[in-house]
């Protein structure tokens, strides 16, 4: 089933955005449901009139879909299809509140690929600037129907250093075996999402502290994280493809004051990569920014990426005189 409400459970997100903003969401996006494992998984489309190919994006672990319009609506905008869904157990997908895992939301990946695959047809590309990213990348690195990838974090689950704000290595891993013995114990205990993450190293734009007290009191955001998904993201998980070994085109945009995900370990990942790579440095920008100007050119540099690697796009102009006044 395909609806034409934007996926509208409630307006609160219409406090994040500006009139024309929730207007060009509402006349241009449908939003279906696939199921991944035991969990549906909404999802939100923006479909062009003509043929074009699809960037697919996910959801970051604090933020969802209507949280993250502006991400999406450049590259619909720049005459892409967009499928972005939102992660099991976050924004408007099913399953326990802030308690899945990383194997979920790996398949969650698998499962929206098959759908934009069978729906637009190959080539895809890839999205993600948080940990939407991180699964991105292992789920679609060396894929045949993936024509390339665009990410913020460039690591790998369990990689010493990945976890900022949670004291050194061996701190680290202490936590991630007492938290994999609570998980055992305790699976579904939850903390406070704030006190777990650093809400404002996520968020770092200089406007962006009353946009996380907004999203903080958002019914769809993630008020509570459970001990087994803690556990699940501190945990080593190798990725099926390793830097060395990938043949798909990367690009990581890094930020040299990214506090959430270092610079000096993003980078040196980077040097791994062994295929066609394109490395943009942001100086002195944190992990995001939720303000219009930063997602634009943010998007900007990842749709020459794109086109850079065969990417097929509706002209803008036709893809306002499609879509409306809205979308030029």
């Amino acid at each position: 089933m395909t609806t034409t409400d934007a996926g509208r459970a409630q307006n609160y997100w219409h406090r994040y955005y500006e009139p024309d903003e929730i207007a060009e969401c509402e006349a241009h996006t449908t939003t279906t449901m696939l199921i991944s494992g035991r969990y549906p998984i909404h999802v939100r489309i923006w479909e062009q009139s003509e043929l074009a190919s699809t960037v697919v994006i996910g959801s970051s672990v604090l933020s969802y879909g209507l949280h993250l319009l502006r991400l999406q609506a450049p590259f619909f905008r720049a005459g892409f299809n967009v499928v972005q869904f939102d992660f099991p157990g976050l924004g408007q997908s099913g399953g326990p509140r802030g308690g899945c895992e990383v194997p979920e939301f790996l398949d969650a990946w698998r499962q929206a690929l098959a759908f934009a695959g069978e729906r637009f047809g190959a080539p895809l590309y890839i999205m993600g600037v948080g940990e939407d990213g991180i699964t991105g990348y292992y789920v679609g690195a060396n894929r045949p129907d993936v024509a390339a990838i665009s990410v913020r974090m460039l690591v790998e689950y369990g990689q010493p250093g990945m976890i900022q704000g949670q004291g050194p290595f061996w701190l680290v891993r202490a936590k991630a075996l007492s938290t994999r013995l609570g998980a055992f114990l305790r699976p579904s205990t939850e903390f406070d999402a704030m006190k777990v993450i650093h809400w404002d190293w996520v968020f770092s734009g200089p406007d962006d502290g009353p946009r996380i007290e907004l999203l903080a009191s958002d019914p769809l955001s993630l008020r509570h994280i459970q001990l087994k998904m803690v556990s699940s993201i501190l945990q080593r998980h190798v990725p099926p493809v390793p830097f060395e070994q990938c043949r798909t085109p990367v690009q990581a945009i890094l930020s040299t004051a990214n506090r959430v995900c270092p610079y000096e370990l993003a980078s040196a990942n980077f040097a791994r990569l062994s295929g066609p790579k394109d490395l943009v440095v942001q100086a002195g920008v944190g992990q995001w920014q939720l303000d219009r100007d930063f997602n634009d050119t943010y998007c900007g540099h990842v749709i020459r990426w794109f086109d850079a690697n065969g990417a097929q796009r509706v002209a803008r102009d036709r893809v306002a005189e499609a879509h409306g006044s809205a979308s030029a």
